[in-house]
Protein backbone atom coordinates (compact mmCIF):
# COMPACT_ATOMS: atom_id res chain seq x y z
CA UNK A 1 0.00 0.00 0.00
CA UNK A 2 2.64 2.74 0.57
CA UNK A 3 4.34 1.88 -2.91
CA UNK A 4 1.50 3.77 -4.64
CA UNK A 5 1.74 7.28 -3.57
CA UNK A 6 5.91 6.38 -4.42
CA UNK A 7 4.66 5.11 -7.59
CA UNK A 8 2.26 7.91 -8.23
CA UNK A 9 5.22 10.93 -7.19
CA UNK A 10 7.54 8.75 -9.59
CA UNK A 11 5.33 8.76 -12.55
CA UNK A 12 3.92 12.37 -11.94
CA UNK A 13 8.24 13.13 -11.92
CA UNK A 14 8.56 11.26 -15.57
CA UNK A 15 5.26 12.97 -16.71
CA UNK A 16 6.97 16.60 -15.56
CA UNK A 17 10.53 15.72 -17.35
CA UNK A 18 8.69 13.99 -20.73
CA UNK A 19 6.81 17.20 -20.70
CA UNK A 20 9.96 19.34 -20.01
CA UNK A 21 11.93 17.82 -22.60
CA UNK A 22 9.80 18.02 -25.19
CA UNK A 23 10.91 20.93 -26.66
CA UNK A 24 14.01 19.52 -26.91
CA UNK A 25 12.74 17.58 -30.37
CA UNK A 26 11.28 20.24 -32.41
CA UNK A 27 13.62 22.24 -34.31
CA UNK A 28 14.40 25.82 -33.63
CA UNK A 29 14.80 28.78 -36.15
CA UNK A 30 16.42 31.60 -33.67
CA UNK A 31 15.34 34.97 -33.83
CA UNK A 32 18.24 36.92 -33.29
CA UNK A 33 18.80 40.54 -32.14
CA UNK A 34 22.62 42.10 -31.55
CA UNK A 35 21.91 44.93 -29.50
CA UNK A 36 25.20 45.84 -27.83
CA UNK A 37 25.15 48.38 -24.97
CA UNK A 38 27.65 51.01 -26.03
CA UNK A 39 28.76 53.98 -24.49
CA UNK A 40 28.38 57.28 -26.51
CA UNK A 41 31.70 59.59 -27.19
CA UNK A 42 32.86 61.64 -30.12
CA UNK A 43 36.75 59.43 -30.23
CA UNK A 44 35.93 58.70 -34.01
CA UNK A 45 35.72 62.67 -34.62
CA UNK A 46 33.31 62.18 -37.73
CA UNK A 47 36.11 59.76 -39.50
CA UNK A 48 34.31 57.36 -42.28
CA UNK A 49 35.07 53.74 -41.85
CA UNK A 50 33.17 51.00 -44.41
CA UNK A 51 32.35 48.08 -42.27
CA UNK A 52 31.85 44.21 -44.42
CA UNK A 53 30.83 41.56 -42.27
CA UNK A 54 31.80 37.93 -43.58
CA UNK A 55 30.05 34.64 -42.32
CA UNK A 56 32.98 32.04 -41.87
CA UNK A 57 31.21 29.39 -39.77
CA UNK A 58 31.84 25.84 -40.97
CA UNK A 59 27.79 24.69 -40.53
CA UNK A 60 24.73 26.94 -40.49
CA UNK A 61 23.92 24.81 -37.36
CA UNK A 62 24.64 26.89 -34.20
CA UNK A 63 23.71 24.23 -31.85
CA UNK A 64 21.04 21.30 -31.07
CA UNK A 65 18.38 21.65 -27.98
CA UNK A 66 18.59 19.64 -25.16
CA UNK A 67 20.87 19.03 -22.40
CA UNK A 68 23.74 16.86 -22.90
CA UNK A 69 22.43 15.28 -25.61
CA UNK A 70 22.32 15.53 -29.94
CA UNK A 71 17.88 16.63 -30.12
CA UNK A 72 16.66 18.98 -32.68
CA UNK A 73 19.22 21.57 -34.69
CA UNK A 74 19.07 25.45 -33.74
CA UNK A 75 19.62 27.52 -36.76
CA UNK A 76 18.30 31.02 -38.06
CA UNK A 77 17.16 32.22 -41.55
CA UNK A 78 18.36 35.32 -40.93
CA UNK A 79 21.56 36.91 -42.51
CA UNK A 80 23.84 36.76 -39.75
CA UNK A 81 26.59 39.34 -41.55
CA UNK A 82 23.72 41.99 -42.07
CA UNK A 83 23.03 41.83 -38.64
CA UNK A 84 26.04 41.65 -37.33
CA UNK A 85 27.40 44.53 -39.84
CA UNK A 86 24.15 46.52 -38.73
CA UNK A 87 24.97 46.73 -35.42
CA UNK A 88 28.79 47.41 -35.96
CA UNK A 89 27.09 50.55 -38.10
CA UNK A 90 24.79 51.78 -34.86
CA UNK A 91 27.65 51.09 -32.35
CA UNK A 92 30.44 53.07 -34.39
CA UNK A 93 27.55 55.88 -34.98
CA UNK A 94 27.77 56.26 -31.49
CA UNK A 95 31.68 56.59 -30.95
CA UNK A 96 31.18 59.53 -32.98
CA UNK A 97 32.05 57.43 -36.93
CA UNK A 98 30.20 58.00 -39.73
CA UNK A 99 30.05 54.02 -40.26
CA UNK A 100 28.98 52.52 -43.75
CA UNK A 101 28.36 49.18 -45.27
CA UNK A 102 31.32 48.48 -47.30
CA UNK A 103 29.97 48.11 -50.68
CA UNK A 104 33.53 47.69 -52.76
CA UNK A 105 34.99 51.53 -52.02
CA UNK A 106 38.51 51.39 -51.24
CA UNK A 107 39.60 53.33 -48.19
CA UNK A 108 39.40 52.00 -44.55
CA UNK A 109 37.72 49.22 -44.92
CA UNK A 110 37.16 47.06 -41.03
CA UNK A 111 36.68 43.68 -42.03
CA UNK A 112 35.05 41.38 -39.40
CA UNK A 113 34.15 37.63 -39.77
CA UNK A 114 32.20 35.52 -37.46
CA UNK A 115 33.98 32.65 -36.84
CA UNK A 116 31.89 31.00 -34.38
CA UNK A 117 28.24 31.34 -33.37
CA UNK A 118 27.90 27.82 -31.09
CA UNK A 119 24.98 26.68 -28.59
CA UNK A 120 26.57 23.45 -26.41
CA UNK A 121 25.24 21.45 -23.59
CA UNK A 122 26.89 19.23 -20.67
CA UNK A 123 25.32 17.79 -17.60
CA UNK A 124 26.90 18.69 -14.21
CA UNK A 125 25.69 15.60 -11.52
CA UNK A 126 22.07 16.68 -11.52
CA UNK A 127 22.12 19.94 -13.24
CA UNK A 128 22.67 20.58 -16.82
CA UNK A 129 24.85 23.50 -18.75
CA UNK A 130 23.83 25.56 -21.48
CA UNK A 131 26.79 27.46 -22.97
CA UNK A 132 26.82 29.94 -25.96
CA UNK A 133 29.70 31.33 -27.66
CA UNK A 134 30.35 34.05 -30.30
CA UNK A 135 33.64 34.54 -31.98
CA UNK A 136 34.99 37.24 -34.63
CA UNK A 137 37.80 38.06 -35.81
CA UNK A 138 38.16 42.12 -37.04
CA UNK A 139 40.85 43.01 -39.29
CA UNK A 140 41.98 46.06 -41.28
CA UNK A 141 44.69 47.46 -43.29
CA UNK A 142 46.06 51.08 -43.28
CA UNK A 143 49.02 52.16 -44.81
CA UNK A 144 51.22 49.19 -44.90
CA UNK A 145 49.95 48.55 -41.05
CA UNK A 146 47.48 45.65 -40.64
CA UNK A 147 45.44 45.47 -37.22
CA UNK A 148 43.80 42.18 -36.45
CA UNK A 149 42.32 40.98 -33.36
CA UNK A 150 39.43 38.36 -32.10
CA UNK A 151 37.09 39.25 -29.76
CA UNK A 152 34.36 36.51 -28.12
CA UNK A 153 31.52 36.61 -26.11
CA UNK A 154 30.33 33.89 -23.82
CA UNK A 155 27.09 32.98 -22.28
CA UNK A 156 26.93 30.08 -19.04
CA UNK A 157 23.93 29.31 -17.39
CA UNK A 158 22.84 26.18 -14.95
CA UNK A 159 19.12 24.22 -16.13
CA UNK A 160 17.74 21.46 -15.01
CA UNK A 161 15.79 20.64 -17.86
CA UNK A 162 15.92 21.65 -21.70
CA UNK A 163 15.52 25.82 -22.18
CA UNK A 164 12.64 26.92 -24.20
CA UNK A 165 13.60 28.34 -27.45
CA UNK A 166 13.32 32.22 -26.06
CA UNK A 167 15.98 31.16 -23.35
CA UNK A 168 18.22 29.92 -26.32
CA UNK A 169 17.62 32.84 -28.11
CA UNK A 170 18.50 35.13 -25.14
CA UNK A 171 21.88 33.50 -24.41
CA UNK A 172 22.93 33.79 -28.13
CA UNK A 173 21.64 37.11 -28.68
CA UNK A 174 23.61 38.19 -24.81
CA UNK A 175 26.63 36.16 -26.65
CA UNK A 176 26.71 37.97 -30.09
CA UNK A 177 26.12 41.52 -28.35
CA UNK A 178 29.16 40.42 -25.86
CA UNK A 179 31.57 39.85 -29.22
CA UNK A 180 30.39 43.19 -30.81
CA UNK A 181 30.66 45.38 -27.96
CA UNK A 182 34.17 44.19 -26.99
CA UNK A 183 34.80 44.84 -30.73
CA UNK A 184 33.53 48.15 -30.82
CA UNK A 185 35.03 49.84 -27.44
CA UNK A 186 38.60 48.20 -27.72
CA UNK A 187 40.95 50.91 -27.22
CA UNK A 188 43.40 49.87 -29.85
CA UNK A 189 40.82 49.54 -32.81
CA UNK A 190 39.39 52.64 -31.81
CA UNK A 191 42.38 54.84 -31.65
CA UNK A 192 43.91 52.76 -35.14
CA UNK A 193 40.46 53.52 -36.91
CA UNK A 194 41.25 57.16 -36.68
CA UNK A 195 45.37 57.96 -36.81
Amino acid sequence: MCYRPTLTLLLSFLAVAVIGAGCAWVPQSAQLKVVPTVAPSEQGRGVTIAIEVLDRRMTTTIGRRGVDSEYAPITTKQNLSVLIRNALIAGYAKKGFNAIPHEGELGRVLTVELNTLAYTTDMDFWKGIVMTDAVLNASMMKSGVRFEQTYAGRRKETTIEAPRARTNERLLNEALAEAVKSLIEDPRLLSFLTE
